[in-house]
């Protein structure tokens, strides 16, 4: 799988699963059948409410909640759970002779729990609680500002609210219920104002505006108003008139969306049947497997990582180094540090220069001063992080972060001068039209979600709030446009926004579109090279994969086997290759004696460049390895006052010259 898509589709099947398995219940399900509610407005301002609850419960329950929003601070002066009576009505079940459910308040939740234990049965629950002072008398008016079950957890089927007046009035309660699945006010008198609605969704609620003559808070002082009634009708009806849109905007987003989405799915097809992609896979099939074999290894990693070396790659130089018959490989004991930590290796490839220097590339010259150090003895224990036991031990961080930097300063060095070398013959660059898709990108998705928002009716302070979060993501990702980390943190804050909108066909409809946003970020190329470039990549990805099945190595001489490794652990599959050789034909003579064909070697190539710098930064604050080195100087693979050289002279001290 191409390396660049990878993590977007790891990213895209977690979104799968998680909506699986969100999908999916577990044995025990309560669902709300139907809620009955009377409230009842007093003369003082608070509302009086009763709600009787039918579940059905299949498995078995010994707690059902009721979330409440009550956080410790809710203006909730009591809260009670009972039994229904079955010889009275809502409305009329009294105090006498009820049955009490336990019920306590969690306030991590907000939620009361209520004791039920239930099981595989139809359950009812009365609920009933007063609020405190939820309505507010001004001089024209009394006002009631009301959400219905808020903070709902779980879809509530035949809804029905009916709201009363303690007080008599003579004329009927003006009323507004804003909800966005389809509730409305069935029944509005002098006496009775009634709500009803056949589907309240998980995550939505109703909240009802009702202003009511002043004789019904008669015992409610009056607070001093700004506006008048007429002013604060005329915003409630325009408020009722955007909520009668919200469904057609809505409609008309998902539309918007499925052609976004078409435009996704033609830069996927794009992107996947690149023609890019395939010139360079025919020019790479007229590339025999030789003509790779004898290719440079410093040109062979260089163009398989189309230019952005790694430090592990600084064997490609030490192996460039042996083909020229300068450089010999075998098999040691590695230092005390790691004989004594049990889960690092214990022997490794040591390398020695028995060379000259002159005729040499620059960075083969820088190499040999960086690593080498004039002793012409490269042991792996000088390039090794801590082991293990060193970790736990908290000895010597000094030490490892100055090898580590020095190490970082170095490699830099070399990878210009590698750089430098191959620049003409391999010519990789940034894909360029990522500058302008990802910017567009963000533009759209960002615009996409303000208008939503805009037409499911959120408060213009939210509104502004996605603005700042999404349009932050969004610059970010604009301004770091060669990195597609950026790009994909902003569509998951894409999708997590988007998610907050109670209306299902757009959350799906948007979910798609994202992932196909994904999908063709991930499948847009990081960097690009020259035609003749990408034609030899991919003959050398052929020939990766041909190695990683075990190779077709049959009989060819040692120093073409040794070619074969050498170009197996460039490309990452060292390990792999070696064990699928050694089970197809294990009678391996002719590579026993050959030392990087030993696993010994390239797990400790691995541990050595990578496994043991795990989890270490150059900027870290906190150290989680140390101790004893017990071999080497901290500082021998990191700068020295020669290691910026790139002349030297012959010798090297590693054996004979030429």
């Amino acid at each position: 799988m191409n390396k660049g898509l990878r993590p977007v589709m790891l990213l895209v099947t977690a979104f799968m699963a998680a909506i699986i398995l969100s999908s999916c219940g577990g044995s025990n399900t309560l669902t709300v059948d139907k809620v009955d509610i009377i409230a009842e407005l007093l003369p003082d301002g608070d509302l009086y409410v009763e709600e009787l609850y039918t579940y059905t419960v299949s498995g078995e329950y010994e707690w059902i909640t009721r979330p409440m929003d009550n956080f410790g601070d809710a203006n909730i002066e009591f809260f009670e759970a009972y039994v229904p009576p079955s010889d009275r009505k809502l409305g009329n079940f009294g105090y006498i002779q009820l049955e009490r459910y336990p019920a306590s308040l969690r306030e991590k939740s907000g939620s009361y729990y209520i004791k039920v234990l239930a099981k595989d049965e139809t359950r009812q629950v009365y609920y009933r609680y007063r609020l405190d002072k939820e309505a507010v008398k001004y001089d024209d008016r009394g006002e009631l500002d009301w959400t219905i079950l808020k903070d709902n957890d779980k879809d509530h089927h035949n809804v029905s609210v009916s709201l009363r007046m303690r007080q008599s009035i003579q004329e009927p309660v003006i009323a507004y219920v804003y909800d966005r699945s389809g509730g409305a006010v069935t029944e509005n008198t002098n006496e009775l104002l009634r709500y009803e609605n056949k589907l309240l969704p998980s995550g939505d609620h109703a909240r009802l505006k009702a202003y009511v003559p002043t004789e019904a808070l008669s015992d409610l002082e009056t607070t001093a108003s700004s506006t008048l009634l007429s002013q604060q009708l005329k915003r409630e009806t325009a408020l009722s008139q955007k909520f009668a849109e919200r469904e057609r905007l809505m409609e008309a987003g998902i539309q918007l969306i499925r052609w976004l989405t078409y435009v996704a799915v033609a830069g996927v097809v794009y992107y996947a049947l690149s023609l890019r992609r395939l010139a360079a896979w025919f020019g790479g099939k007229r590339i025999s497997f030789e003509e790779i074999e004898d290719m440079d290894p410093g040109s062979l990693v260089y163009l398989y990582r189309k230019g952005a070396l790694r430090r592990v790659d600084v064997l490609a130089d030490l192996f460039k180094l042996r083909r020229k018959g300068m450089l010999d490989t075998s098999i040691e004991l590695l230092g005390t540090r790691f004989q004594e930590d049990a889960k690092a290796p214990k022997q490794g490839p040591q390398f020695t220069f028995i060379g000259k220097r002159s005729g040499l590339a620059k960075s083969e010259r820088y190499l040999l001063n960086w690593l080498f150090r004039g002793t012409g003895i490269l042991k792996l224990d000088s390039l090794s992080g801590p082991t293990k036991t060193e970790r736990k031990q908290k000895i010597s961080e000094d030490m490892y972060m100055n090898r580590l930097r020095g190490l970082q300063r170095g490699f830099i060095r070399w990878r210009e001068l590698v750089e430098d070398e191959n620049r003409q013959t391999i010519k990789a660059g940034v894909y360029a039209p990522r500058k302008e898709i990802f910017p567009v990108l963000a533009l759209l998705h960002l615009a996409m979600l303000v208008y939503l928002y805009i037409a499911d009716v959120t408060a213009w302070g939210w509104v502004g709030l996605l603005f700042l979060i999404v349009g932050g993501s969004a610059t970010l990702a604009s301004i770091r446009w060669r990195k597609k980390k950026y790009i994909i943190g902003f569509l998951v804050v894409c999708f997590i926004a988007a998610a907050q909108i109670q209306y299902a066909p757009v959350v799906d409809t948007y979910l798609n579109f994202v992932l196909l946003s994904m999908v063709m970020v991930g499948l847009m190329p990081g960097k690009v090279l020259n035609r003749s470039s990408a034609a030899k990549r991919s003959a050398v990805k052929r020939y990766r994969r041909m190695l990683a099945r075990g190779g077709d190595y049959g009989s060819r001489e040692p120093e073409a086997l040794e070619r074969m490794i050498e170009t197996a652990i460039l490309l990452g599959i060292g390990r792999r290759f070696v064990i699928r050789v050694r089970n197809k034909q294990p009678d391996h003579d002719r590579i026993s004696t050959l030392p990087l064909w030993d696993p010994a070697s390239i797990t400790a190539l691995d541990y050595v460049f990578n496994q043991s710098w795990k989890g270490i930064t150059r900027n870290s604050s906190t150290w989680s390895s140390g101790g004893d080195s017990g071999d080497g100087d901290g500082g021998f693979f990191g700068d020295s006052s020669d290691s910026g050289g790139d002349g030297g002279g012959d010798g090297g001290g590693g054996g004979g010259g030429d």
